[in-house]
């Protein structure tokens, strides 16, 4: 598993495994010698082992690919039900075809999964036995086949690629969440008025600029809580939040419960997965 943000086009790449890549953030194009797939966040693509691909992110996206290899592959989907969506793509993939295979989470499911596929991708090899990652990406694949298909939200709106301006300032962002950012000041970073931003926002994006900061900060606090030991305090800092009693209050609105809760409920899970790799290392 790799968690990585690209910012400039790759390739051509070829990779010996099939990769499942999960978009966490950003949009993007990726080229095959079959055609073009558009990409935001809640895109789950399926790639067959050994397709040609370059990847164009609109200034920033973000994944999480899973990379397994085509034997391995083939022993286990057989014992996996082919009316899983994903299933379905992996069985495709092993078949000679050449097609990506993509579905779509909503917004709120990709929120519920983003921890998982984090903490998949950010364990120690060194602790962590073969074991304990089957494991984890079983849990993913079977979250993926409840939440593939629920409702899309006002924020999914892959189908309309969205303005250039809208794609630099959500980089901007991403890239200086602890910076004080006002709306007037993120437009004139990119030649347009306050209202012209917010417009597009609301059109590409599904809430305005302000609204949509909040969350960033929201998500990057919830992924400093799963995957690292920091205080409450420390992680909405790291953040980007200026005061604590703030970041709780919008952390509860996005994710139901409050930072603290989400922080036990995370690290019980990661240590509990820790003490069963050195169970069985």
């Amino acid at each position: 598993m790799r968690d990585q943000t690209a910012q400039v086009p790759s390739g051509p790449l070829r990779v010996a495994a099939v990769k499942v890549v999960f978009v966490l953030s950003g949009w993007g194009r990726l080229h095959t010698p079959t055609g073009e797939e558009l990409l935001g966040a809640g895109s789950i693509l399926t790639i067959p082992n050994g397709i040609e691909c370059r990847g164009f992110p609109a200034e920033h996206m973000r994944t999480v690919t899973f990379y397994i290899h085509p034997g391995f592959l083939a022993d286990q989907v057989r014992w996996l039900s082919a009316a899983h969506p994903l299933v379905h793509h992996l069985h495709r993939a092993l078949h000679k075809n050449s097609e990506l295979g993509t579905l779509r989470l909503s917004p709120g499911a990709l929120l519920e999964l983003t921890p998982s596929l984090l903490r998949l991708a950010h364990k120690p090899e060194t602790t962590t036995s073969d074991f304990t990652v089957l494991a984890g990406a079983s849990e993913v694949f079977d979250a993926v086949g409840k939440l593939t298909g629920v409702a899309s939200g006002s924020t999914d709106r892959i189908g309309a690629f969205p303005r250039r301006e809208v794609t630099m300032a959500v980089a901007l962002l991403q890239a200086n969440l602890n910076h004080p950012w006002r709306v007037d000041e993120l437009a004139r970073e990119i030649a347009l008025s306050s209202s012209q931003l917010t417009r597009l926002f609301r059109s590409h994006v599904g809430v305005a600029p302000g609204t949509f900061l909040r969350q960033l900060r929201a998500d990057r606090l919830a992924e400093l809580l799963a995957t690292t030991d920091l205080s409450v305090s420390e992680a909405a800092a790291r953040a980007g939040w200026g005061a604590s009693t703030l970041a709780s209050r919008s952390f509860k609105q996005r994710y139901g419960v409050s930072p603290s809760i989400y922080a036990r409920f995370h690290r019980g899970e990661k240590n509990t997965l820790l003490t069963l790799s050195d169970q069985t290392s």
